[in-house]
């Protein structure tokens, strides 16, 4: 098979300008949304007509707080949690953070938060989702 296989690993979200502390999983959903439409000129035959689309991302990681030398680079599930709670909207990046590399960023909001404690002094784990902010939404080309 020809191309290039994009692990897992290699995706990820900035929330503002810095990575999230933890995050093993992220997921990105695209939802274009139509409206029917009936012209005289198809003599009445209905049409759809892209109207506009949700973006909405899925992420969960572990509970890893972030060192004091990551402040500047990190944030972590504690922020997420806060920021969750608050409803503010955040810019995000979504895709590989390499020079060149394809990404979609805009600005979201936190929908939904989860925490589940860990056992046998074990990190616990966290997820969410995020949603755009609508008319935010660009796909462009990493070049930090």
């Amino acid at each position: 098979m020809d191309g290039t296989r994009v692990f897992q690993y290699q995706l990820t979200i900035k929330y503002g300008t810095k990575l999230i502390k933890g995050l093993k999983t992220t997921g990105l959903k695209i939802k274009p949304n139509y409206e029917e439409i009936l012209l005289k000129e198809q003599e009445g035959d209905p049409e759809e007509e892209l109207i506009d689309y949700d973006t909405e991302m899925s992420i969960a990681g572990d509970t890893w707080e972030r060192a004091a030398s990551e402040a500047a680079t990190h944030e972590d599930f504690e922020t997420l949690r806060e920021a969750a709670s608050s409803g503010v909207s955040v810019a995000f990046v979504y895709g590989r953070m390499s020079s060149g590399e394809k990404i979609v960023s805009g600005n979201a909001k936190l929908q939904d938060w989860s925490e589940d404690a860990g056992s046998e002094k074990k990190a616990g784990s966290w997820s969410g989702s995020m949603k755009a902010v609508k008319g935010t939404v660009v796909f462009g080309t990493y070049s930090g």
